[in-house]
């Protein structure tokens, strides 16, 4: 099982305290070490001893590849037998290097970080170093169109985020017969659907949500200040819904749908949203499930791809709009 983030904070802590062996570290040392820093960065409290001496054996151990030689002096002080050791200073094994390959094709697919200031040279040297002692065959493909429009944006944006920098940008909406002059300070950059959006907000703190393909310029705004985020939370914005149509006043609804025994086994896998629980299994290997999630376009969209194979129960106005869309949808093929 992968370690979380928490306990490879521990160790780098621990490690960078036996490195300084002008004091002597006692275990509550370390602990409260270990403590302070994460509460100060992480707002974590409470650490034991017991989970430093575990940190401690991990360290020890090979599970990680350290064999860190931690010794204890006058039953007491712990230190590093070999002064010059570090967790940082260990080669990488070839599986580390094979897996950080992977890694970097990864992160290189998404074409537009490219623009990313001084990323793609990092990239370009990390994978120069790795492909020399990987092989270099192949293994992860992810869907993708180079075709898309507004990819090119990703760098700059990413950047402004960084930086906080307030943007004026040109933009054109599929429904606009113009283009309109929108001024907003970038919060977050989300992918859905092959597609990826600009979040933030504007100066009077309205939300606006941007898609990428309909941006025609970007430059920074030096008339206005960058509006730090005080209006939502970035996280709990996006957990309540599907996708990135939405205003603030939004409620969380109950969304309960039936589907049929061909089409279970893959919703089940793939859920909807991570709300998802199922409420009843039926006989004939249906089941009925229910999400708690922001009713959107993007949603209903979803449910309408699944055709007859899903039914929506509740809520009633939702049942509804589906319905009627798929009446008009059937009216049109008999014509």
């Amino acid at each position: 099982m992968p370690l979380n983030r928490n306990t490879l904070m521990r160790v780098r802590i621990i490690d960078e305290c036996l490195q300084r062996r002008q004091r002597e570290w006692t275990l509550e040392d370390l602990r409260e070490a270990c403590e302070k820093e994460l509460l100060e960065k992480e707002g974590i409290c409470g650490i034991s001893t017991r989970t430093t001496q575990r940190d401690i054996e991990l360290m020890r151990s090979d599970k990680l590849g350290y064999n860190a030689p931690i010794i204890v002096k006058n039953k007491k002080y712990y230190t590093y037998e070999d002064p010059d050791f570090s967790i940082t200073k260990l080669p990488l094994s070839k599986e580390d290097l094979n897996e950080l390959s992977s890694a970097l094709e990864i992160i290189k697919h998404y074409n537009g970080f490219s623009n990313m200031s001084g990323q793609e040279d990092i990239l370009t040297r990390m994978q120069d170093k790795i492909a020399c002692q990987t092989d270099n065959n192949k293994v992860v493909y992810i869907e993708t169109n180079n075709k898309l429009k507004g990819l090119n944006f990703l760098g700059p944006l990413f950047d402004a985020v960084k930086r906080k920098d307030a943007l004026i940008i040109e933009y054109k909406s599929f429904k606009a017969k113009r283009e309109s002059r929108i001024y907003i300070s970038p919060y977050i950059l989300k992918e859905y659907n092959n597609r990826w959006f600009v979040i933030g907000v504007s100066p009077q703190k309205e939300v606006k949500t941007l898609a990428l393909d309909r941006i025609i310029e970007i430059r920074k705004d030096d008339n206005h200040k960058y509006v730090d985020n005080t209006v939502f939370n970035p996280e709990k914005y996006l957990n309540e819904m599907i996708g990135v149509t939405r205003d603030l006043e939004s409620n969380v609804e109950t969304v309960i749908f039936w589907v049929d025994a061909n089409q279970t086994p893959y919703i089940e896998t793939k859920p909807f949203h991570e709300s998802q629980e199922v409420e009843k299994e039926n006989e004939d290997g249906s089941k009925v499930f229910r999400i708690r999630i922001i009713i959107n376009y993007e949603l209903e969209r979803k449910l309408l791809g699944y055709g007859s194979h899903i039914k929506v129960i509740e809520p009633l106005h939702l049942k509804q709009r589906i319905a009627n869309e798929l009446i008009l949808a059937a009216e049109r093929y008999r014509r």
